[in-house]
């Protein structure tokens, strides 16, 4: 959907939802100026395989051997049918979606850190948060809370989460809404928290904003892992500033992009 296709929508917000509003058309100026941006070096970056060696020194558990889980094939198998159905009939893009490459390590760091409390930011129609569930319910425990403000489009609001199986949303918190406003007053109620996926807007000023506020919340031993790092430097700036036990960014397989992993010292 272009940004014209996308005005009806944005004027039907105004009337009734005016902080909303502005929120949508902040976020498109700081998109649009996104561009001039510089961009990290890409030499560094990893396959999925070769991130999740080099994080085992500093994860606690084997997280390699749960990529092999049934229940990890179950939802890559349950994601990829509803994709499909979604093609021609969703009201947003399907560029939205996560990457699997991204889906299996949330999955798997999920299974390895016996999670407790795992947020999350973007959800769209809800691959990383399928993947992240189905962990919590093979480990049994945990819950995961995601904070989403739908893309625009027809019935947006519908489609959040559309991918995401009915038996797994007895773990999940959604919470509607931009991460500037929710994320200050939400943390402290979480305590300490366990895994942060930032995948909401893959702004400089957002993703600086996600991580710098999560960070102090992650407990010593978790992670945080971050989407589209490679089109600006504020992953890198934090990672260099805040000395992770661990940093990797790992080569998504189906989309031109990379995601980043930091674990926090114990």
């Amino acid at each position: 959907m272009n940004k014209l296709s996308k005005l009806p929508f944005l004027l039907r917000v105004l009337p009734e939802h005016p902080v909303e509003f502005y929120d949508r058309v902040a976020t498109m100026l700081e998109v649009a100026g996104e561009r001039f941006r510089e961009k990290p070096d890409a030499a560094n970056v990893l396959g999925l395989a070769e991130a999740l060696v080099f994080m085992a020194r500093t994860i606690p558990a084997d997280v390699c051997p749960v990529l092999c889980e049934a229940s990890l094939l179950e939802i890559e198998k349950r994601v990829g049918e509803g994709i499909e159905r979604l093609k021609g009939k969703g009201p947003f893009s399907l560029g939205h979606n996560a990457d699997f490459a991204l889906g299996r390590i949330c999955y798997a760091i999920c299974r390895g850190l016996s999670a407790d409390v795992v947020l999350e930011t973007g959800v769209a129609y809800g691959v990383t948060t399928a993947f992240v569930l189905q962990g919590l319910a093979a480990n049994g425990r945990g819950k995961l809370v995601s904070v989403d403000l739908p893309p625009l489009g027809l019935d947006g609001d519908r489609y959040v989460g559309y991918l995401v199986p009915d038996e797994l949303r007895g773990r999940w918190d959604l919470r509607r809404g931009i991460s500037k406003r929710l994320l200050p007053g939400l943390l402290p109620k979480l305590g300490k928290i366990d895994v942060f996926i930032h995948d909401s807007l893959h702004t400089y000023r957002n993703m600086r904003f996600e991580v710098e506020t999560v960070w102090p919340f992650l407990r010593p031993g978790g992670v945080l892992i971050a989407d589209d790092v490679g089109d600006n430097m504020a992953f890198e700036e934090f990672a260099r500033r805040v000395s992770p036990a661990s940093h990797v960014v790992v080569r998504e397989e189906n989309k031109n992009s990379v995601f980043g992993l930091l674990v926090k010292q114990a």
